[in-house]
């Protein structure tokens, strides 16, 4: 991280963050397309193999397009942050083949055979099989309570001295739940848990977790940090830079979850106008949940800008606006869930998120749907739910299909 880099503005950083002169003076950096590195001498090879000298290996170890997007993105995450000495804060960024390989390695990088995961209901449906059915295989069991009742919280880390990480997700998908980051890391930190923070939904633009004393952010960079749905992949931070620059590199290389030069690069464009997406995001959103919220045909909707969210308050404590995300319970249930999304005439029925246009899919039926009913509803994510990443287009035309697609 430049000097440079430090003084500019968030969009700016967005723009010009992370770039670094390339020897043939491109405008932007090139997709660095090449498996491997040479060297001008076996022993230059010995010294950046040891990490005497700085360069690359093999793209699974690194790629100057990769490089690119990790740096911007963490001075988009540290932006406006101070450490404990007051100055700057500094973050290392891991790119990812996909946000769940970003998760796979913060968990299995953080917590070992005979610990336990403490995390919460309503998460995103692969984050919760992962914990639930695949750590499990590996020895690590998973403790799911509700992250509301932060008294719970502590009961839960007084019983159980194997709780290791305490996970958090919020906003939560696809239900809007917000937690509070504050006193949840203040209480993992009181135990001496590793507190990882999924910030998918918010983003840097929206939520600074960092800003509470977490360990470690992951997101999804197929979201809204590319914007476009044109790559997949993820991306994880830490602000313990030796670690991540050793045994989590390490555990990420042997894994395989790398990211890929064209896929960064892809990234890399995409958040070069990330704040001024965001901001039509956002503002398109609170207008869609303001006419939701008013229609007969829909029993309930989950966004943190309603007053009638239960979470609004801590939204706004940890959150610059209430973001782009929204759910909503259709009156008909399961069956009125379906017929919604084949009548829809512009919106896009999709199950990502976060890209230019509007994305719009029946969670009980897609995302949700290697979760048992049981649990789902037990988390809010009832039968007739409706998941809505609020896109940018004119915001008249979000709502005249929502107006013809919807039941009385």
């Amino acid at each position: 991280m430049s000097d440079k880099d430090i003084s500019l503005g968030f969009d700016s950083l967005c723009i010009r963050g992370g770039h670094k002169e390339e020897s043939n003076r491109s405008h932007l950096t090139p997709i660095y397309a090449s498996s491997t590195y040479t060297f001008n001498s076996a022993e230059q090879a010995v010294d950046v193999f040891k990490g005497k000298e700085e360069g690359y290996i093999y793209s699974r170890w690194g790629n100057p397009t990769i490089a690119e997007a990790e740096e911007k993105i963490a001075l988009l995450e540290a932006f406006g942050l101070k450490d404990k000495s007051g100055t700057q804060l500094q973050l290392k960024a891991i790119l990812h083949a996909s946000g769940m390989a970003a998760m796979s390695t913060m968990l299995l990088g953080n917590v070992k055979a005979g610990q336990k995961v403490l995390t919460h209901f309503s998460l995103y449906g692969g984050t919760h099989e992962l914990v639930e059915k695949i750590l499990p295989q590996f020895g690590i069991e998973p403790v799911i309570i509700d992250f509301h009742d932060v008294n719970k919280v502590e009961d839960a880390l007084k019983a159980d001295k194997s709780i290791a990480l305490m996970h958090i997700e919020t906003p939560a998908n696809p239900t809007l739940q917000c937690l509070d980051i504050e006193a949840l890391s203040a209480l993992g930190k009181k135990y001496g848990l590793t507190v990882t923070v999924d910030n998918t939904f918010a983003t840097p633009y929206l939520q600074q977790p960092f800003r509470y004393d977490v360990d470690y952010v992951m997101h999804s960079t197929t979201k809204f940090l590319n914007g476009h749905g044109t790559a997949i992949g993820g991306v994880m931070l830490g602000k313990d830079i030796e670690k991540m620059s050793t045994s989590l590199t390490k555990m990420h290389r042997l894994l395989g979850g790398n990211s890929n030069a064209f896929e960064a690069f892809l990234l890399v464009n995409g958040l070069r106008t990330f704040g001024l997406r965001m901001e039509r995001h956002c503002s398109n959103a609170a207008k869609v949940a303001e006419y939701l919220s008013k229609h007969k045909g829909v029993a309930q909707v989950n966004y943190l800008g309603l007053a009638s969210h239960p979470d609004a308050r801590v939204a706004m404590k940890q959150m610059k606006h209430a973001g782009a995300m929204l759910s909503f319970e259709l009156k008909g249930g399961y069956d009125a869930g379906l017929s919604f999304i084949n009548r829809l005439k512009m919106c896009t029925n999709a199950v990502s998120l976060g890209t230019s246009d509007t994305l719009v899919c029946h969670a009980p039926s897609t995302t949700h749907l290697g979760v048992s009913r049981e649990q789902r509803l037990q988390f809010g994510i009832t039968d007739g739910l409706i998941r809505m990443s609020v896109g940018i287009e004119n915001v008249e035309d979000i709502l005249n299909d929502l107006e013809q697609a919807i039941t009385p």
